[in-house]
């Protein structure tokens, strides 16, 4: 495990690591500790030989003078107007390069007087978090491990901060970094090993850890519940399906929850109508909302927020055999509606839309929120870049696009209009499951808006978002190849919101 923390420095000189990262303005290169670090021009001479000028996403590593104590500078740029997103991505970048040299000792520093906009408290948290992001891998099946930093410290110079918040921001920065980790982890994990059963006992020994309340619902509470949907979509499992129901009470039994809903499709082969063999590969992460509302939670708590959760996660294997649910048929669902089921690769509203009716109904929530791995529409609409953001409540849609600013997750509002609704219209039941080939996203974010009534919703379609590969381009350093636990930053702040702590240094 990497040791996290921030340094006050006098003198960058005698900063003692072997790999200094340092975020520069575009046009700015050579000022501030960057022109102290110049020993005999070795700095300038390598800024003006490759022509660096700070645009965003460019460095250069410069090896320094034996006169000052740190070994190597690695100059990472920021842009013009650098903002939480470039502080990330100047911290990761650092961090991953002091991985790739094998440097035990490393730091970042920024010009936070130059950063606009930016509070330094909650840019030191920003940094430690895109740091803990940016060291994570999934090697839990590999024989070697890759080696970490053993320290990565934020450089301040003196009096910038007090001690006391700079530690509150680095202990907030780690905390979220391993709550998006702990997230990846579920996402990343082959299926077998992760499946419903698997799930619960992850989420049993959570709890435990965190002191969290938690119930399992299966196929017999299905069956009195009338959770027609969590049932039909699990019936081509031998693995049996479950609802798992965790509730965080940091806000004491006086205030209404939030309540998060999470899709857990721990394996999607389509069902009967069995996906591509290349779509199918990728299918282990068709529970990545799941994750992220299990990081959500562990986060939430670690942090000590003062508000309620009720975290409902459905989980369920959609796979082809004898006892799988068939296009055609009618679901009843927890609400009472009715369901025709039109594509048994629409399985994730099926399980959704339980999970939701039962949080409207049983909790009485402020606010539904749900994170799903729903449509690969929205992947065509929005590609690798944003998440699809659905509401039935401006105001709260609104909340989530300006904390997206701040977490660097961006989201696309997606319209809901009564259009939309009636290309969901069936012939023999109150709804059908799909409403054709065009406008999926939406009409799959119509379909779940039935169920939770009146009460304020956002729909997060992380689709597009939830893991990446090379070949989907749209990485950022903080996110390695595989699972990135979206949403669970986004989340979180605007759980710190609710709790009346979203102005920490925002």
């Amino acid at each position: 495990m990497v040791r996290l923390g921030y340094v006050f420095v006098d003198n960058i000189l005698e900063l003692d690591v072997d790999l200094l990262g340092i975020g520069v303005v575009r046009g700015q290169v050579l000022e501030g500790w960057v022109s102290e670090l110049d020993v005999e021009g070795l700095v300038s001479r390598a800024v003006e030989a490759e022509g660096f000028e700070g645009d965003e996403g460019k460095q250069l590593l410069v090896y320094l003078h034996p006169r000052v104590k740190p070994r190597r500078l690695l100059l990472v740029g920021l842009g013009e107007q650098p903002g939480y997103e470039q502080v990330r991505k100047a911290s990761a970048t650092t961090a991953l390069k002091a991985k790739e040299l094998g440097a035990a000792r490393a730091a970042v520093a920024l010009p936070w007087e130059k950063l606009e906009g930016i509070k330094t408290g909650r840019g030191v948290e920003e940094a430690i978090t895109a740091a803990v992001m940016a060291l994570y891998s999934y090697d839990k099946y590999r024989s070697e491990k890759k080696e970490k930093p053993r320290s990565f410290v934020v450089a301040l110079a003196p009096n910038i901060l007090d001690g006391e918040t700079a530690a509150e921001a680095v202990r907030r920065g780690e905390t979220i970094g391993r709550a998006v980790n702990y997230a990846r982890d579920l996402a990343n994990t082959p299926p077998s090993d992760m499946n419903p059963e698997a799930f619960e006992e992850e989420a049993k020994r959570l709890a435990q850890e965190l002191g969290l309340k938690l119930r399992v619902f299966k196929r017999r509470d299905f069956e009195e519940l009338g959770m027609g949907g969590i049932l039909g979509v699990g019936r081509g499992s031998s693995v049996e399906p479950r609802l798992l129901v965790l509730e965080y009470w940091g806000a004491g039994e006086g205030s209404k929850p939030v309540a998060l809903i999470g899709k857990g499709v721990t394996f999607d082969a389509g069902g009967l109508q069995v996906k591509s063999h290349e779509a199918m590969s990728e299918m282990k992460y068709d529970k990545s909302g799941a994750a992220a509302v299990m990081g959500i939670v562990k986060g939430a708590a670690e942090l000590g927020l003062k508000v309620n959760i009720v975290a409902l996660i459905p989980l369920v294997e959609n796979l082809p055999s004898g006892s799988s649910y068939k296009p055609g048929d009618v679901l009843r669902m927890y609400d009472g509606s009715t369901v025709e089921v039109s594509h048994t690769d629409a399985e994730g509203r099926l399980i959704m839309a339980d999970a939701l009716a039962y949080a409207a109904k049983e909790y009485d929530p402020q606010v539904i929120t749900d994170l799903a791995t729903l449509t690969g529409a929205i992947v065509v609409a929005l590609g690798p870049h944003a998440i699809g953001l659905f509401s039935n409540n401006d105001t709260l849609a609104k909340t989530f696009e300006e904390l997206s600013t701040t977490t660097g997750e961006k989201v696309w509002r997606m319209p809901l209009w009564p259009e939309y609704h009636e290309m969901l219209k069936s012939e023999i039941a109150d709804v059908k499951s799909t409403g054709g080939r065009w406008g999926g996203a939406i009409t799959a974010a119509a379909f779940l808006s039935r169920f939770v009534k009146d009460k304020p919703w956002v729909h997060l379609d992380i689709a597009g978002t939830a893991w990446t590969t090379p070949r989907m381009g749209a990485r950022k350093p903080y996110n390695p190849p595989g699972a990135t636990g979206v949403g669970v930053r986004l989340v979180l702040e605007y759980l710190r919101e609710a709790s009346g702590r979203g102005g920490e240094d925002r």
